[in-house]
């Protein structure tokens, strides 16, 4: 062979082996992506896809309907900002008739203080980010102080959050639903968020 004709055939036989590999690694990919969602999200989450590992979740969610997916999808949609996604799981999470057992076994894992607040604390925000009825998303937060008005509860995740910090309207709302509540029960942290709100709202007017 020429030297012309020799450049040629190793071009040729490169571009065939590159695409040989690549044929390789759409297959796998395809492969993992059917049958292992959990393995390429783990992948991913070691490498800081968020993205990426959040769709994986889902999928594997999708999938095979386990509830440690259902809790890893909610906690990476929320550590992602999606917003679309926590409400959808968030909702999904709490209209299970588990939910309870859901919150008692995240809650022996330690970390949060209630699993409960966690996941109606965060949907609420979304929730709220999302443009819902205003009346929608306090009804929503409201379950989490049927038993008291305990710490991190989504009342307080609303009011400290930094989404509604000068909705004017949806926190005299809430400061409404706060007095309602101070009807019923007494709490020094209810008592104290609803002059915090006394403030907030004097300073915006």
């Amino acid at each position: 062979l020429s030297g012309k004709n020799m450049k040629k055939l190793i071009v040729k036989t490169a571009l065939v082996t590159l695409g040989s590999l690549l044929a390789v690694f759409l297959l796998l990919l395809t492969a993992m992506t059917m049958y292992a969602p959990r393995t390429m999200a783990s992948l991913l989450d070691s490498v800081g896809n968020r993205s990426l590992s959040l769709w994986y979740t889902e999928l594997a969610y999708q999938k095979f309907g386990e509830t440690d997916d259902l809790t890893d999808v909610f906690d990476k949609a929320v550590a992602a900002e999606d917003t679309e996604r926590t409400v959808k799981y968030g909702r999904t999470l709490t209209e299970r008739a588990d939910f309870g057992e859901i919150c008692a076994a995240q809650d022996a894992s330690g970390g949060r203080i209630t699993y409960k607040n966690y996941v109606y604390g965060n949907t609420s925000l979304a929730m709220y980010a999302e443009g819902e009825e205003v009346g929608a998303v306090l009804d929503f937060a409201a379950a989490t102080v049927t038993e008291g008005y305990l710490p991190y509860n989504a009342y307080q995740m609303l009011l400290y959050g930094e989404a509604a910090a000068e909705d004017k309207a949806f926190l005299s709302a809430l400061k409404s639903r706060l007095e309602v509540l101070a009807g019923s029960m007494e709490s020094e942290a209810l008592s104290a968020d609803i002059l915090y709100l006394d403030k907030i709202l004097q300073d915006l007017t």
